[in-house]
């Protein structure tokens, strides 16, 4: 199973990083907003952490995919609910943000309304949470590691895992970029 691709999340990191620094200036509760990325980030970092590590192995090495593979999977299941539980815990404080802060800063400030609309919506809109598609590319290796485990493993699954990783992978880092430039820029609020 291959996930459709992470695109670039954050075009701009300058104007993201203006726009969180003026939302800052605004909001009550900024250790809430500076816990919100903390923990995308957290999660992204995690999965950047085992991409790297599937991109050192070599698949055609039969003993060595299947130690690395019992080795994810044995891990898997802690670490998948520890990001659902994140995943949790983002949704519930995106809403709390929404109705606590975002919208009074809207309808306080209409000429940032569409700018802040659509830097929101990155985060959560009608069809995904970003820390969603973040556990998504999680969930990709552990398809990974299962084929290579199970009898049934097939070397063109390898192939296109790869393919995949080589288009999201990059995303995925400028997305940390993105994510750590914010979460500085909050934390100076927070002092």
């Amino acid at each position: 199973m291959i996930h459709p691709a992470i695109s670039l999340i954050f075009s701009n990191d300058e104007e993201t990083k203006s726009l969180f620094s003026w939302i800052c200036s605004k909001i009550k509760q900024v250790d809430e907003l500076e816990e919100f990325i903390k923990w995308h980030l957290e999660v992204n970092k995690d999965v950047i952490k085992e991409l790297t590590n599937t991109q050192k192995i070599d698949f055609s090495k039969d003993v060595e995919a299947k130690k690395w593979a019992r080795s994810f999977l044995k891990a898997y299941e802690e670490k998948i609910r520890g990001m659902r539980h994140i995943s949790n815990q983002v949704f519930e404080r995106f809403h709390k943000l929404n109705e606590e802060e975002f919208k009074r800063i809207i309808s306080d400030n209409k000429d940032y309304e569409e700018k802040m609309t659509n830097t929101i919506q990155k985060f959560l809109n009608k069809k995904e949470l970003l820390i969603g598609k973040i556990i998504f590319a999680y969930r990709e290796i552990w398809f990974l590691a299962n084929q290579i485990h199970h009898l049934y493993f097939n070397i063109g699954y390898v192939k296109k895992y790869k393919e995949w990783n080589d288009r999201n992978f990059p995303n995925l880092q400028k997305l940390d970029k993105s994510l750590g430039n914010i979460h500085c820029g909050i934390l100076k609020w927070k002092q």
